[in-house]
């Protein structure tokens, strides 16, 4: 678990402090959905948009049903997560008037014709969350909120021009582990000692007389001492290669290496 420190509300000076859980929903990921969504708006609205996000955070099921109350879901599946996005009613109605070219000029009930809209507006901005789906897994759609799993991850894209409203983004499930940022260059790791053991002869055995062995029996080798051997560090096959005796010392001439890692 990856946790911050964080301070608790309170009316006082001082407020506690505490550890609390972080999200493993990268900055740089928010970041690209963030412009994702901002280009998406800018082919829809024909003009260049404004945007900013706030942190990722953890956050449980209580305060997820604080943030979709009275408010419209449309969900994407992914397939390191599902991700959703929680657009409050008004700034819906405003995105479409936007859309439909309007200002606040109706302010009824909803149109099949505008939840259409409002649904595909979502759809063409949910392009931006392969960063987190990793490869999505079918289409954008409404959904009821209250069949979906609580999110465990939540950020927010707030869009402040040409039209002012808030698009949540919503992580369902905790994405994987990240890989590593960086590898080792072999001149990094080039006068650590290793310990390099190598395997001599080899036969065949059965199983029956495996399970048969006891400590002082002999197991017949198919191969000599002084032929065919294999390298081994860290408990990898490195190399196959001939033992024997050079230059007057015990020694191991390698033959052919096995694919290691990092080549």
């Amino acid at each position: 678990m990856i946790a911050a420190l964080a301070f608790a509300p309170g009316p006082g000076a001082v407020r506690p402090a505490a550890f609390v859980r972080r999200p493993r929903i990268p900055l740089d990921a928010a970041c690209v959905v963030a412009n994702g969504v901002r280009e998406a708006l800018r082919g829809l609205l024909g003009e260049s948009c404004t945007v900013a996000i706030g942190e990722p955070v953890a956050i449980d099921a209580a305060a997820w049903q604080v943030l979709i109350r009275d408010a419209l879901v449309f969900a994407t599946p992914g397939r390191a997560t599902d991700v959703a996005f929680v657009l409050g009613r008004a700034d819906a109605r405003t995105l479409v008037d936007a859309a439909f070219g309007e200002e606040g000029s109706h302010r009824g009930a909803w149109s099949a014709l505008e939840h259409g809209a409002v649904e595909r507006i979502a759809a063409r901005c949910a392009n931006a969350c392969d960063v987190l789906c990793a490869e999505r897994r079918g289409p954008t759609r409404a959904a009821d909120a209250a069949r979906l799993p609580p999110c465990v991850a939540y950020f927010d894209v707030r869009v402040t021009a040409p039209v002012v409203f808030t698009l949540g983004v919503g992580v369902l499930r905790e994405l994987p582990e990240p890989e590593p940022a960086a590898t080792l260059t072999p001149a990094a790791l080039g006068a650590v000692a290793l310990e390099a053991r190598v395997i001599l002869g080899t036969g065949r055995i059965t199983a029956r007389r495996l399970l048969e062995l006891r400590p002082g029996d002999l197991v017949v080798l198919g191969t000599k001492v002084a032929d065919e051997g294999e390298l081994n560090v860290a408990g990898q096959r490195v190399a196959d290669g001939t033992c024997g005796v050079a230059r007057g010392r015990t020694a191991f001439v390698v033959r052919s290496l096995h694919a290691r890692g990092d080549v």
